[in-house]
């Protein structure tokens, strides 16, 4: 006869209770699969572009505000296609192209405006949000250290408070640069 301590248990069959943690990590591996297979065919390469766009803005007026150091007349360009369908971003200085890149906008609205700090998300819209067409491109000039000079939509307005891209009335979606020329995500925190 054997005797067993009193905690121990008898397993006669060989079968355990539960799940092994190589069973877990594959079932959680396969849903994870899954998951990510239909969230992105429910959601749509579109739902993407804003925030697509809103980087390639940022990363050109950063590119911008350092083409500007120390050389006069640089400028950011955004010029939508006349059928609205592209956005065309580009630095150039005295005219000439630094750098440039077109983008499909599917469905998305872009308005800015200058000195006007409250919420792109903020109902009704600023009567100073205006929206960027071919015809109306939002220019924003760069002086010798990298800060805003005079800019807006054609106006010449001296930059004091910022300036604000909003992609489809959308907080998370806007791009803010602040009158030192830093371009960043989100509302102006001014």
């Amino acid at each position: 006869m054997h005797n067993r301590h009193p905690t121990e248990t008898a397993t006669n069959s060989g079968t355990s209770l539960g799940f092994t943690l190589i069973e877990m990590v594959v079932t959680l591996v396969i849903i994870g699969v899954i998951g990510a297979v239909t969230i992105s065919r429910f959601a749509g390469s579109d739902s993407f572009t804003a925030y697509i766009l809103r980087d390639q803005i940022i990363s050109l007026s950063r590119n911008a505000q350092q083409s500007s150091l120390g050389r006069p007349d640089v400028t950011l360009l955004v010029r939508p296609s006349l059928d609205g369908e592209t956005v065309k971003i580009t630095t150039a200085t005295s005219g000439s192209p630094i750098l440039s890149i077109s983008l499909d906008i599917d469905a998305v609205t872009i308005s800015g405006d200058v000195n006007e700090t409250e919420s792109c998300a903020t109902e009704p819209a600023s009567p100073s949000l205006t929206t960027i067409t071919n015809a109306a491109p939002f220019t924003l000039n760069y002086g010798e250290l990298g800060d805003l000079e005079p800019s807006g939509f054609g106006a010449g307005t001296a930059v004091t408070s910022g300036v604000r891209i909003c992609l489809n009335s959308r907080a998370e979606d806007s791009v803010c640069i602040s009158p030192s020329g830093f371009a960043y995500a989100g509302d102006c925190d001014v």
